[in-house]
C-alpha cells in the first residue's frame, strides 16, 4: 500500500523515462528534458504532460494549479538548482515525497570543489578538509541546509544510501 494518493509527480531530466517508465505509470507525470528526442520516447511511454525544457528552471511556469505530491529530481550530478526553482515556485502538497541524485561528492574527492546545494562553489586545498567533507557529505552539509530552505515543511522520514562516490537520497516532507 502507497503512503501517497495517486497524484501528480514532477520528474526533470525524465531523458527516456527508463525509470519513470518503471516506477510511475500510476500518477499523472510532469516531466520535461532538453533534448527533444528524449521527450517523444518519453511522451510515447507515460502519461502526463512531458516538454522540451531547461529542467534547471521551472518549466511549467502558469501551471501552478497542478499540485505535486512526489518530485524526482535524478540529475546526476547537479539536483539542487532544479529543486530550488521547483521549491520555490511548483505548488506543492501539504505532505510530498522528494527524491535526489547527487554526485556532487565525487567533485570534493576528486578536484576538490564543492559545489554547495545553494549554488556556491568553493575550493578545497586541504586533503584532511576534502575527505571530512567527503565522509560527512549528507549529514553534514546537505541535510541541514534543506532541511532549513524547506521550511515550513519539515522532514519526517529520509533515507540515503551511497553507491560509491553517488549519493542517492530522499524524503517525506510535511507541512
Amino acid at each position: 500500500m502507497s503512503v501517497f494518493p495517486r497524484g501528480n509527480i514532477y520528474v526533470p531530466f525524465i531523458g527516456r523515462a527508463d525509470i519513470a517508465f518503471q516506477l510511475y505509470q500510476s500518477y499523472q507525470i510532469y516531466g520535461a528534458d532538453i533534448n527533444p528526442e528524449y521527450v517523444e520516447i518519453a511522451r510515447s511511454r507515460l502519461k502526463g504532460e512531458i516538454i522540451v525544457a531547461d529542467c534547471n528552471s521551472w518549466p511549467f511556469e502558469g501551471k501552478n494549479m497542478v499540485e505535486y505530491n512526489i518530485a524526482d529530481f535524478d540529475a546526476y550530478s547537479e539536483p539542487y538548482e532544479s529543486f530550488r526553482s521547483f521549491w520555490v515556485k511548483a505548488n506543492k502538497a501539504n505532505k510530498i515525497l522528494l527524491f535526489f541524485t547527487d554526485g556532487h561528492k565525487q567533485g570534493i574527492i576528486r578536484t576538490g570543489w564543492h559545489i554547495k546545494p545553494d549554488g556556491e562553489k568553493e575550493y578545497i586545498t586541504s586533503i584532511n578538509e576534502r575527505r571530512k567533507r567527503f565522509n560527512m557529505y549528507f549529514s553534514k552539509y546537505i541535510l541541514p541546509w534543506f532541511e532549513e530552505y524547506v521550511k515550513p515543511y519539515k522532514v519526517m522520514k529520509k533515507q540515503f544510501y551511497l553507491r560509491r562516490m553517488m549519493l542517492y537520497w530522499g524524503v517525506v516532507v510535511e507541512k
